[in-house]
């Protein structure tokens, strides 16, 4: 199991070749063009819901956010109307919200990415599996909070290397995904291996889309077709890479 210690490395590291990949081996068999053509095939026959699975996650997220913010205005006005200190309470408030916001997210991206993940594997659109994170609570908590606070503080050094960082453990939400016995450390050290020479090859995946997004810019419903196109073809790419 891989150490926190031996994690931070990999961003702190500067690279060894051209480009974010640093060094060449373990490059993924197929072209990133081939990966997005894989990804319109499974989406074939599944676009609907594909899309629906998106809109139920914008729902979802929307929903935690509605509620938390409800919860946060209640306690305001009950405070300002039983004459206590309206303040205080709004700002315990908001602490409680960003704390149960950071113990949702990971469960939330890991679902996100376990959903498409099942596309890409099965040509089969699942919804349950937008929950898969909240079965694995725990394990996408410490994914989503080590993730975080490694790149946040390779970001605060340079900004290459916290690049680099999440390039390098961006695959540890579809291990989670993918893998109920993986351990959070272990699925961190596991996408830090995968992404071995394979970091420059996903960040030119990621500006494949950009033409697209700009679109997106234009005409925003757009993006309940594109991002499900992104996050299949991100998909294959861990399914090419694992």
């Amino acid at each position: 199991m891989a150490g926190l210690d031996d994690l931070l490395s990999e961003g702190a590291s500067a690279p060894s070749a051209p480009g974010l990949g640093g060094d060449i081996g373990g490059l993924g068999g197929s072209d990133n063009k081939d990966l997005m053509a894989d990804a319109r095939m499974a989406l074939s026959g599944n676009w609907g819901m594909a899309v629906l699975g998106h809109l139920l996650y914008i729902a979802l997220m929307m929903s935690f956010s509605i509620f938390v913010g409800s919860a946060v205005l209640f306690v305001t006005f009950t405070s300002a109307a039983s004459g206590t200190d309206a303040t205080s309470a709004t700002t315990a408030m908001n602490s409680a919200a960003n704390l149960i916001e950071l113990l949702v997210s990971g469960a939330f991206i890991v679902g996100f990415m376990g959903f498409f993940l099942g596309i890409a594997q099965e040509s089969e659109a699942r919804l349950d599996l937008l929950f898969v994170g909240f079965q694995r609570f725990w394990k996408s908590f410490v994914v989503y909070f080590f993730f975080s606070l490694m790149v946040m503080l390779l970001l605060l050094l340079l900004i290459v290397p916290g690049i680099m960082a999440a390039l390098a453990f961006s695959m540890a939400f579809f291990v989670i995904a993918d893998d109920e016995d993986c351990g959070p450390f272990e699925a961190l050290g596991r996408s830090k291996e995968m992404m071995k020479g394979n970091k420059w090859k996903f960040f030119c995946l990621h500006w494949r889309f950009f033409g697209w997004a700009l679109l997106c810019t234009i005409l925003p419903i757009g993006w309940l077709w594109l991002v499900p196109y992104m996050q299949t073809s991100f998909a294959k790419f861990y399914e090419d890479v694992k």
